[in-house]
């Protein structure tokens, strides 16, 4: 129900988004809908809270896979997922960030937000090719550098999407302090 939930609002947007639609899409009478889902605000609910935790998902198994790796890579390996995130899902996270003040749901953003900060400081504290003095704020502007790019890339759909990546991973590995030149680079 849910990735049908995603196809309706991609398609239609929130103007057309019902539950009829979704239980249509999904194959699924509307009173099985209702089981698991109250109204339509439950489920676009739903799908902001998956789509914050695929997010927070994707840059934590980037970071858990590269403990040690120069910034560059992890950049890059980040980058290149929320690419492919964005290629597919772009409008329908568009679509949810609207509805993110409508529905009341700062606090699930803000949450997601601090998941992904903590863990990008814990990283960048622990980072042997880095020396970022503070690593909870340098990884608090970086995470809301990402957000509000990701966020300006769903609007103004008519930029490259590598190019504003490459861009981006540019300007925040420029903040980047880096050991020095005696230590040694994986």
């Amino acid at each position: 129900m849910i990735v049908a939930a995603e196809r309706v609002l991609a398609k239609h947007g929130v103007a057309g988004f019902t539950t009829n639609h979704v239980a249509e899409v999904a194959g699924v009478s509307i009173g099985t809908l209702y089981q698991y889902f109250p109204n339509k605000q439950a489920i676009v609910a739903t799908l902001i809270e998956r789509n914050a935790n695929q997010f927070a998902e994707l840059v934590t198994e980037v970071l858990d896979a590269h403990p040690t790796a120069v910034p560059e890579t992890v950049a890059l390996a980040i980058a290149s997922g929320l690419v492919e995130r964005f290629r597919t899902q772009g409008r329908v996270h568009f679509q949810l960030y609207e509805q993110i003040p409508t529905l009341g749901l700062i606090n699930l953003l803000e949450a997601a937000l601090e998941k992904l900060t903590d863990r990008l400081a814990r990283w960048l504290a622990s980072n042997p090719h880095v020396a970022v003095p503070e690593p909870r704020a340098t990884a608090w502007v970086f995470v809301r550098a990402i957000e509000g790019i990701a966020r300006g890339f769903a609007i103004a759909s008519d930029v490259d999407v590598l190019v504003v990546a490459r861009q981006a991973a540019a300007m925040l590995l420029s903040a980047v302090p880096r050991r020095r030149a005696n230590s040694t680079v994986e």
